[in-house]
């Protein structure tokens, strides 16, 4: 008898296929444009300055009064200033 034994070489290469596919598919349409995003408003962030208005994710208008390097104290209403985290910020008001 002249029996080879099964290769499972490229049948196991071919199964792991559609998931290399899978995994490529999710970097360059989910996690590829979350970077870009997360790196733009970095961006953004770095480029405040006093006076800017700003919108915060809560719904919060308000006047940059003074920077840290977290935090950002807000002016709300003339003599009114809250303190939030830099991270709360999506945009200037302007924008909206």
């Amino acid at each position: 008898m002249n029996a080879q034994p099964p290769s499972g070489g490229a049948s196991a290469l071919l199964n792991l296929l559609p998931i290399l596919l899978f995994v490529v598919f999710l970097y360059l349409l989910i996690i590829l444009p979350q970077k870009r995003r997360q790196k733009k408003h970095q961006s953004f962030l770095s480029e405040l300055k006093e006076g800017d208005r700003v919108l915060l994710s809560g719904g919060l208008i308000g006047t940059v009064a003074s920077l840290g390097d977290r935090t950002v104290e807000l002016e709300v209403a003339p003599s009114v200033r809250v303190t939030v985290l830099k991270q709360t910020i999506i945009s200037l008001a302007s924008e909206i």
